[in-house]
């Protein structure tokens, strides 16, 4: 294959995993906000926390990933 079409399936690679990282993040602060709502009794406090979490982790996880 010629260095072009390397370098464009490169490029699709990163974008697929930054937007997988940033999905994934946000699942497991949903998921965990959930479950500490369920446990506290605290309906939609912790949701919202682990949602704002995992968006938060996301950028920083695409920040570390884009700057590398």
């Amino acid at each position: 294959m010629p260095k072009k079409q390397d370098g464009m399936w490169a490029a699709l690679s990163l974008v697929g995993t930054i937007g997988l990282n940033m999905a994934a993040m946000v699942a497991v602060g949903l998921f965990c906000g959930k479950w500490a709502d369920k446990y506290f009794n605290t309906f939609p406090w912790f949701t919202v926390s682990g949602i704002v979490f995992g968006m938060a982790g996301g950028l920083w996880s695409t920040y570390k990933k884009i700057v590398k």
